[in-house]
């Protein structure tokens, strides 16, 4: 009897070893996914690591009136051929405006004169605004970057906003109509 005893106990031993062990080579496949999802080997597979440039790299940016009311969106997406800069406006007056970017973080109404100073680096696109007050317009910015390590990046220290500014006049900031923040101060 004392052998049958120590036979099972060895062969429960051997049967939890064999649980315990794992095969590296089998797939690591969540419970529950399908595996046929992945047949096609020519796809190249996504990252999934957080904060990777390929998840930055598209900004919503809320735009505000003079009044503190939000009247659309400025879109920034990092592509291939520079910084693609899509304005999606409602409810603004008619005529000329032009986009310019600012060298701090900030963008108080009524006069979003502390967004600072413009800068330089890219042409910025002026827009006509129909009647009906409506703009949706995209533009692509060759030497402007959202992605920190690039040339030409927005991200900096003292952050960076978008400002609006009505044709009439230069570009003081008696002509800031709109403004929003890209990034704030870090």
């Amino acid at each position: 009897m004392k052998k049958w005893t120590k036979w099972v106990m060895l062969l429960m031993a051997s049967v939890m070893l064999t649980a315990c062990s794992t095969d590296e080579n089998a797939p690591k496949i969540a419970p529950g996914a399908n595996q046929e999802e992945n047949k096609d080997s020519s796809k190249p597979e996504e990252s999934d690591l957080a904060g990777t440039d390929a998840q930055m790299a598209t900004l919503n940016v809320d735009l505000y009136n003079t009044n503190s009311k939000i009247v659309g969106t400025a879109i920034l997406d990092e592509g291939e051929k520079g910084l693609s800069l899509t304005l999606n406006l409602e409810k603004v007056s008619s005529g000329q405006l032009r986009v310019q970017f600012h060298d701090n973080g900030s963008a108080t109404p009524p006069s979003f004169g502390d967004a600072g100073e413009e800068i330089s680096l890219a042409d910025t696109p002026e827009i006509e605004v129909s009647e009906n007050g409506v703009v949706d317009q995209t533009f692509v910015l060759e030497n402007l970057s959202i992605l920190p390590k690039e040339d030409g990046t927005l991200a900096t220290e003292s952050g960076t906003s978008i400002i609006i500014h009505s044709k009439t006049g230069d570009t003081a900031s008696d002509n800031r109509i709109i403004g929003g923040v890209i990034f704030p101060p870090q």
